[in-house]
């Protein structure tokens, strides 16, 4: 945390050597030659300069928010050319949308001792839908070689003048000098916001606009040498980790007038609410009411009418993979295209629980990759999914997801809370979501040993609850020879037959697999005698966390149980020599537990493998003893179970854990 600190106290002490003015297209041969960051020598490119500079401008009436941005890119090596890839996102609503202007980009090499520039042709930038709320603009620099400069410069136009995007000081790759400013009206008052591991504190001056004939705050951020933000295993957006600062405006101050624009969650609710899609498009059920009624006809309770109603959206309508708080095409339209948006699908079945006489509200909520909303906000959430009340019993359910269930939702929903619209009841509220079940994947593994050092025999695995749910996501449209050939690949080369898979199309229930093994190294021969892996090829060999430090909380998705039974024949002739000695192990504040048992017989050897983290998330504090944890996990696996050959009738004494 010291460390930390003192890296902050130096960003901040690097604001005063100031920013240098860097004009578009001008570049310097030192920057061309350079092959390396001096201050990030591993770096495949860095962010040598970038400016964003926001203000307001009226026109006839109308204010615009424009965002100036030039970022020049210098490419160290191949790995870095994922880099002269852009992507510019515009937000929109049903009414309005930011655009693009004044985009001009060049590549520049070094030919012959002298910058050659390349200049981005129009006709290769492309603006697609990428969602319900966001369009795309993207492009490809070109002529990008090893060594090259990117210049890139563009104009945002923005009708949303309160919603001031965040301002992005860290990126994948470091940054040598970054300028962020913003001019806003005097009297309009945001709340600045930092997030992530550095905070800098901005210059703040006022000034006179003549765009908009007011004076104008300027605040002002001038960073030097930002490192990059590393990745990490198991993060569930970096975004929600990335250095910056958002902006929330509070209140408006002015001469004679004064207005409050701070709001809670419950405000944001209350809003949402009031829309004509939750106020008046839930009751609209002629869409469906004839299609209901004979699917609810037999069913008895109101649970087996959830249940039903929940099977029947998902069986009837597709998700068109666009996110949405807002109805995309309607009830009536939904169900007759038979597809729409994350809203389209999951506020028709609240209408149709609704219509069955249950107790179904809409649920608000921000996704993963939405990242978390870090004040009351409208804009902060992206999603809806369902909610029912039956009996004390909360039930959530979003019939996006082809192998969801009742209170098993997709893992991008599982981000933050809830925000309850309840227009019938006059709720609106926060609401926790229920967290993930455990999920339990169970190996039964039954081997024969033979004295060669082969083994042979099979494999019955069973998945539960999101074990279940992501295998039958990944399976569903792989080529089964292939996938078992991966496996086989998987499992150290062995090979695999009578593969098979059962409950794989359904969503309900565990996933079941099996199949027949052939090892030809499943012990290793020495000295007459049989080293053999406890798991075989279910053996753990990685630990998934290898940094000294973690700045990011561990995103498992689900907490989960690992378990193994592995039962080996001993080949004849053989007996067991030395077994490893048996473990029981937890991790302080029961964040999970490992057993660990082996049980000896006169011809058998048994192995109980049990693992199993009890929370979804692990923060930073908690690192060193999971990565503790994993690392005695590989280690108790690794050590091996010893069979010699029986002498002159005897059998020699075993020992280790029972």
């Amino acid at each position: 945390m010291l460390h930390r600190f003192f890296i902050t106290i130096m960003g901040v002490c690097s604001l005063a050597l100031g920013a240098q003015e860097v004009k578009f297209g001008e570049i310097n041969l030192e920057d061309l030659n350079a092959t390396e960051y001096i201050n990030d020598t591993e770096a495949n490119a860095v962010i040598l300069y970038k400016k964003v500079n926001s203000y307001f401008i009226t026109n006839g009436g109308n204010s615009r928010l424009v965002t100036e941005v030039h970022e020049r890119i210098k490419i160290f090596n191949k790995d870095g050319f994922e880099h002269a890839t852009k992507e510019i996102s515009l937000y929109k609503n049903r009414s309005s949308e930011e655009t693009v202007s004044k985009l001009k980009a060049l590549t520049f090499n070094l030919i012959d001792g002298k910058a050659v520039e390349t200049e981005l042709d129009k006709e290769n930038i492309f603006k697609t839908e990428a969602s319900y709320y966001y369009n795309k603009v993207n492009f490809t620099m070109p002529n990008v070689q090893e060594g090259s400069i990117l210049d890139i410069t563009y104009r945002l136009n923005s009708p949303f003048i309160w919603n001031i995007d965040s301002f992005v000081f860290q990126y994948e790759i470091p940054v040598k000098q970054l300028v962020a400013e913003i001019r806003t009206p005097k009297g309009f008052n945001f709340k600045k916001t930092p997030k992530g591991e550095f905070f800098v504190y901005p210059k703040v001056s006022t000034a006179t606009d003549h765009r908009i004939g007011m004076d104008v705050v300027k605040t002002a951020y001038h960073l030097n040498n930002v490192p990059a933000l590393k990745e990490e295993k198991y993060v569930d957006n970096i975004d929600n980790y990335r250095s910056g600062v958002l902006f929330e405006l509070v209140s408006v101050d002015l001469p004679g007038y004064f207005r409050s624009y701070s709001q809670s969650w419950a405000d944001v609710a209350k809003t949402i609410g009031n829309t004509d899609d939750y106020k008046n498009e839930l009751d609209k059920t002629r869409a469906f009411d004839d299609e209901l009624d004979a699917v609810l006809s037999g069913l008895p309770s109101k649970k087996d009418k959830m249940d039903g109603i929940f099977k029947y959206v998902k069986d009837q309508l597709t998700w068109n993979e666009m996110d949405g708080k807002y109805f995309f095409n309607g009830l009536k339209k939904t169900w007759k295209e038979k597809k729409g948006n994350a809203a389209d699908i999951n506020l028709s079945l609240v209408a149709m629980l609704r219509y069955a006489g249950l107790n179904a509200n809409p649920v608000l909520i921000s996704t993963k990759d939405n990242r978390v909303p870090y004040f009351p906000t409208v804009d902060g959430l992206n999603y809806v999914i369902a909610y029912v009340k039956l009996d004390g019993t909360d039930y959530f359910l979003d019939a996006t997801h082809e192998f969801s269930d009742v209170n098993i939702l997709p893992i991008r929903d599982y981000n933050w809370r809830g925000i309850l619209i309840n227009n019938p009841d006059k709720v609106w509220r926060i609401v926790d979501l229920k967290q993930p079940k455990k999920a339990v994947k169970m190996f039964v593994l039954d081997a024969i040993v033979h004295d060669d050092g082969t083994t042979d025999g099979t494999v019955k695995a069973r998945l539960s609850n999101h074990f279940a749910m992501n295998f039958r996501e990944e399976f569903k449209n792989l080529d089964e020879e292939e996938y078992v050939a991966d496996l086989e690949v998987k499992y150290g080369n062995i090979e695999i037959s009578e593969h098979s898979v059962q409950k794989l199309k359904d969503f309900k229930g565990g996933v079941t697999e099996e199949f027949k093994f052939y090892d030809e190294e499943g012990a290793e021969m020495m000295n007459g005698k049989l080293f053999l892996k406890p798991l075989e090829f279910l053996t753990m060999e990685e630990n998934p966390f290898k940094t000294e430090k973690r700045q990011y909380p561990v995103d498992f998705g689900f907490p989960f149980k690992n378990s193994f039974m592995v039962n080996y024949t001993l080949p004849e002739g053989y007996t067991v020599e030395s077994v490893p000695e048996g473990l029981r192990m937890k991790i302080p504040g029961d964040l999970g537990t490992f057993t660990y048992m082996v049980k000896v017989t006169a011809s058998k050897l048994n192995i109980l493998v049990n693992y199993e983290i009890n929370q979804s998330i692990v923060y930073p504090e908690n690192y060193d003893f999971l990565k503790e944890f994993y690392k005695q996990i590989i280690t108790k696996e690794a050590e091996p179970l010893v069979l010699s050959k029986i002498t002159n009738g005897n059998s020699q004494s075993t020992t280790g854990g029972r």
